[in-house]
């Protein structure tokens, strides 16, 4: 599924609001072929009236370190990892999100992803902009993480 672009350029304009979760502790799954929230790795964030943005440029990044083993059988182990923001899919949209893979029994990496989506200007709308790290094991036996690192950075639309 192709996403076409759009960009957005601002001018010496830092972030107006920013979150960041992190934890060290480790967290595996071995469940196949099914998404899965990363315990923790979640921040509640919303646009519109009653919060300090009514609009704006939403960026998630996420970092972790990840293992991720080949099935017992052997083969290949393909990991994929999203942000989701509000149960929405972010930019770039792809049904393809290889976060990480392995050729050998267990690798180990340390791996990081950006995710954007704009929210235009809206006075009257409340709107869910919450990041969620989301994760399936697409192929292979075991994919976990630690030591990640969640960041939003917000940036605001005018009308």
């Amino acid at each position: 599924m192709p996403d076409v672009g759009q960009a957005f350029a601002f001018g010496n304009v830092l972030p107006t609001q920013a979150g960041v979760a992190w934890s060290s502790e480790r967290h595996e799954s071995s469940v196949i072929d099914k998404w899965q929230e990363l315990p923790g790795a979640k921040l509640d964030w919303h646009l519109g009236p009653g919060y300090s943005l009514q609009g704006g440029l939403i960026v998630a990044t996420f970092t972790a370190e990840v293992l991720i083993s080949r099935p017992v059988s052997g083969g290949n182990a393909a990991g994929l990892l999203d942000i989701t923001f509000g149960g929405q899919q972010p930019h770039p949209q792809s049904d393809n999100h290889r976060y990480a893979t392995a050729m050998s029994a267990e690798e180990w990496g340390s791996v990081t992803t950006i995710r954007t989506m704009h929210f235009p200007f809206d006075a009257a709308l409340v709107r869910d902009s919450s990041l969620q790290v989301i994760f399936k094991l697409a192929a292979g036996s075991n994919f976990g993480f630690q030591n990640w690192l969640l960041k939003l950075e917000a940036y605001p639309v005018s009308r």
